[in-house]
This record gives structure tokens, sequence and C-alpha cells, in this order.
């Protein structure tokens, strides 16, 4: 049950945020003609929109596919779009801004825009990206990059994610905020644990459930509570 701005109704191509990703398609130049672009250059949406999901009676309580009734999730699309192009993950994993617009996010902390400049930084964690190739395996980081063109898809950046990507040693009620540039790792947040004083990094929320392996792969997923406290990244 999307609830979007008055202007603009959010379009979730499949109809599920952890399933959605739509190509970018540049536009052709003065010097190279071909057919023009769909709408917003084959993404559903404008860069930026936001929209907030309740979990409803379609929702099914528990699974990992859709938001569990009555928990609430605020998603923003985003164009993925990553120089390092980091292995897609089998959950929802956090992404970084990679430049000062808040529009263009890659899976790891070495493409952050702060970090770039600053490898002691940690301040460009954007969210948790949906999309994952549990929920689709037919996505790959090659076909989500699209040639260094990049995808729309949706973060999280508030509210409830299911079974998120964390630390194998997170319990519930520790913090979770962005990876140091200069660490380098993909997907998988920094844990905090609860007694220990706050970090000077960029907060991404907080764990709900103690980590749990999926299956024998070597990731941990935990139910977060996101609270980026602003959709403004600068």
């Amino acid at each position: 049950m999307p609830f979007g701005l008055p202007v603009a109704t959010p379009r979730v191509t499949t109809g599920n945020v952890r399933t959605t990703y739509d190509l970018y398609t540049p536009s052709p130049g003065a010097t190279t003609p071909g057919p023009t672009p769909a709408a917003f250059n084959g993404l559903a949406n404008p860069l930026g929109t936001t929209f907030m999901d309740i979990g409803g009676p379609d929702s099914v309580s528990g699974t990992t596919t859709q938001l569990p009734v009555g928990q609430v999730a605020i998603y923003k699309y985003v164009l993925y779009k990553s120089t390092t192009n980091p292995a897609l993950t089998t959950c929802p994993g956090v992404v970084y801004y990679t430049d000062n617009t808040g529009l263009i996010v890659s899976g790891s902390p070495t493409d952050g825009y702060v970090g770039q400049t600053t490898a002691g930084a940690a301040v460009d964690g954007a969210g948790y990206m949906m999309l994952n190739t549990t929920d689709l395996t037919t996505v790959t980081a090659t076909l989500l990059n699209n040639g260094g063109n990049g995808s729309g898809v949706w973060i999280c950046i508030g509210g409830f994610v299911k079974a998120g990507d964390v630390p194998s040693s997170v319990v519930a009620g520790d913090f979770i905020y962005s990876q140091l540039q200069s660490a380098g790792t993909a997907w998988i947040p920094f844990r905090l644990q609860t007694a220990t004083a706050v970090l000077a990094k960029q907060g991404l929320g907080i764990a709900l459930t103690t980590a749990a392996q999926i299956a024998s792969t070597g990731i941990y997923t935990a139910d977060l509570r996101i609270e980026m406290g602003s959709i403004a990244p600068y």
C-alpha cells in the first residue's frame, strides 16, 4: 500500500521493491542518432521519488519477500551505478552515496562521495538497497550496473527491513553504521554493541533480531529498524 506525494505516484515495476530494477538508457547525443528513450530514460520514476509502505492484508507476515503486516518502511528511488561494482548479496545490503546529489549509490564504501577524499570518513551511507539475489535470482552485478549506465532501485531510508545484511556478531539491540571507506566492505554495515559509546559515523539503524546465517553461505541477516534521520544526503 504505497503512499506517495500528491504530485507523483510512485511506480514499483514488479510490485516488490526487493525484485525491482529499471535499466537506465542514456539519451542519444547530437552526433549519435538513436531512438528516443522512454520517459525518465527507462527509469520508472524520477530519481529521488519516495514513498511509505505499510504491510497490509496483501502481505505475508514473517516472509522474507514482503513487508510483514503492520510494519512501515520508507523507500527512495535512486540510481545504482558503481565504479567498483561488487558482486550482489543474497539479502538487502547497505549502499553509499557516490556524489552530493543524493541520487546515485554503490554497494561499496570505496565509491562513497566523502570517502573518496577522506579515507577515515564513514558518512556516505544511504540506506539499504532492497534488491537482492534471493528474491530475484536472475539479477547480477553486471546486469544491475548496466554497462556503467546504472539502474533505478529502491532503498530503505526509514522503518522496517526484513532480513538485512549484517555482521555475524550482531545481536538484537546493536547499532549499525556505515563502513569506513578504507574498510572496503561491500553491503555489510559496521556493528556497534549497545553499551558502547556512539561513533562519529553515519548511523543506519538498530538490529531488532540477532544475526542468523543463511544456510551455510557465511552471510548473516537480521531484521532491522532503519533510522537515517534525514532523506537529505549531506
